[in-house]
């Protein structure tokens, strides 16, 4: 067997593509937050186009099947697939939290009373507190793991792990916040915003969630 062939058969490991697909649902979220800032704050009589999150899909879908794809293939060291694929999954769960969220958002402006003005600044103040410490960790784990400080990656999935879920449960907390403003105040609001609103509220907290899923699997 000759060179060509034999480095052929070993043509990649799947954790790069892996890193790639994981830094695009990252900065997506971060978009997402964005947006969530956006349509909290802006008073803009219709959504503004987010293009980033029609070209998403297509991107995440290209990575996946070149994640999938190099597993299959020959390596030169045995790799953790069911790990990798697990973690595969918790990012292409969260992306499509992302992608669903941002399409509420963009259906139409809320029409919401004044006090609803505080409970609405909590969210988004602990949503965009949740997402950039995800990504913070995210960071740090992987450069923890890639330079072999096993001691130190062992120390710090702890502290991370108990970081999120404390900022998880302070979002879950402003989403019920919300909701129960929401029902004091019910009869002031549209119908129609009263539902969308806890179509938002819903898919935050299931966001969160995986928000929170994703550092497991990446301290696994």
């Amino acid at each position: 067997m000759d060179l060509e062939t034999f480095t052929s058969l070993f043509s990649g490991s799947p954790f790069k593509p892996l890193l790639r697909h994981r830094n695009a649902v990252l900065n997506a979220l971060l978009h997402l937050n964005r947006q969530l800032q956006g349509f909290v704050y802006e008073n803009t009589p219709t959504p503004s186009s987010k293009p980033w999150i029609k070209e998403l899909p297509h991107q995440l879908e290209a990575m996946e099947q070149e994640v999938l794809s190099r597993l299959q293939k020959p390596s030169l060291t045995a790799q953790p697939r069911e790990v990798i694929v697990d973690i595969l999954q918790a990012q292409s769960q969260l992306a499509h939290q992302i992608s669903r969220l941002s399409e509420r958002l963009s259906y139409r402006p809320l029409r919401l009373p004044a006090e609803m003005i505080v409970p609405l600044n909590n969210l988004t103040r602990h949503f965009g507190k949740t997402a950039y410490q995800l990504k913070l960790a995210a960071i740090e784990l992987n450069e923890l793991s890639q330079g072999g400080f096993r001691k130190q990656h062992n120390k710090s999935r702890g502290c991370y792990r108990k970081s999120l879920a404390c900022d998880v449960d302070e979002l879950r907390k402003a989403c019920h916040e919300i909701r129960e403003q929401t029902c004091l105040t019910e009869s002031e609001i549209d119908p129609v915003d009263v539902a969308l609103l806890f179509l938002i509220l819903d898919d935050i907290s299931d966001l969160s969630l995986w928000m929170r899923s994703l550092i497991t699997h990446l301290q696994a």
